[in-house]
């Protein structure tokens, strides 16, 4: 029954036109932003510490069977970096996830897509480590925001390749995973809205499983952006803006704006997927 009260979300969410895929939103949002200098709230900041979270994965074996077996060898490399005091870079990153990309979709049986998700997964853990509880530059910032479009492949894969057993339990590792993620970025970064965005759209992907405390990081998130458009629109109608700074103060405040929108719309289909499977009496209860 479960499974199928899931299966009818799934369908709900995806009946919806013009879903954006954590794969276009990569596409779309490739390009770095410039930092603003705006002031950095705190108020999403203390919602994320709220509550202390495990940052193991529920779906895995058992922490006694992991040790058992032997670790990927992109987990093996970055835990010897680890152990000599060399940080990974962005790049190294984003070369992991399409390694692990390519290992999924070169196999077709499910045991061997499942021991592909369990070497990302494994990545991912000796990943999480290097995140600083600040950055402190940004390349730091560009590697946090890599690890959460690594993350994203690995549990949007999970929720769309049939593995709906377990969905719960995935929803809360990767939501622990993000926690991690997001302070870790000051407001005054773009690169922390985009890790938002990526983090509204799984939200979207387990809409089923989704609670109102990561709505609610979203939400925050969203309202920040749209206080700091406003402000930056009253500032330029009261200046004289000309050149090369006029183009890029409109080109980051359509950035800002897009990022936004597309979190408000998230959340706005997230509800209204919620209500459909309420008016059918088929949502589990935990979402009444």
């Amino acid at each position: 029954l479960q499974q199928l009260q899931q299966t009818d979300m799934l369908h709900a969410i995806q009946s919806r036109p013009h879903r954006h895929s954590l794969f276009e939103l990569d596409s779309a949002l490739a390009s770095p932003i410039p930092h603003s200098s705006s002031p950095i709230s705190s108020s999403s900041d203390s919602l994320l510490s709220s509550s202390n979270s495990s940052t193991n994965s529920p779906r895995r074996r058992s922490r006694t069977d992991k040790l058992d077996r032997r670790l990927s060898y992109n987990a093996r490399i970055f835990r010897g970096m680890r152990s000599s005091g060399v940080k990974p870079s962005a790049d190294d990153v984003q070369t992991c996830r399409r390694e692990a990309r390519d290992a999924f979709t070169d196999v077709s049986c499910r045991e061997s897509r499942l021991h592909a998700i369990d070497d990302a997964l494994d990545t991912v853990d000796e990943l999480m480590l290097f995140v600083p509880d600040i950055t402190a530059s940004e390349q730091d910032e560009f590697f946090v925001n890599e690890l959460s479009a690594f993350l994203a492949w690995i549990y949007s894969t999970m929720r769309f390749s049939g593995y709906i057993s377990c969905l719960d339990a995935h929803f809360r590792d990767l939501k622990d995973r993000f926690r991690r993620l997001l302070p870790a970025i000051p407001y005054a970064s773009e690169q922390r809205h985009l890790i938002t965005l990526r983090f509204s759209q799984l939200c979207l992907e387990y809409a089923e499983m989704v609670d109102e405390e990561s709505l609610e990081w979203c939400r925050v998130d969203m309202e920040y952006l749209d206080k700091k458009i406003s402000v930056r629109e009253r500032r330029n109608s009261l200046g004289k803006i000309s050149g090369i700074d006029n183009y890029e103060a409109e080109r980051e405040e359509r950035r800002l704006r897009d990022i936004a929108d597309r979190i408000r719309c998230n959340l706005e289909r997230i509800q209204l997927a919620w209500r459909d499977c309420c008016s059918e009496s088929r949502v589990p209860e935990k979402l009444v």
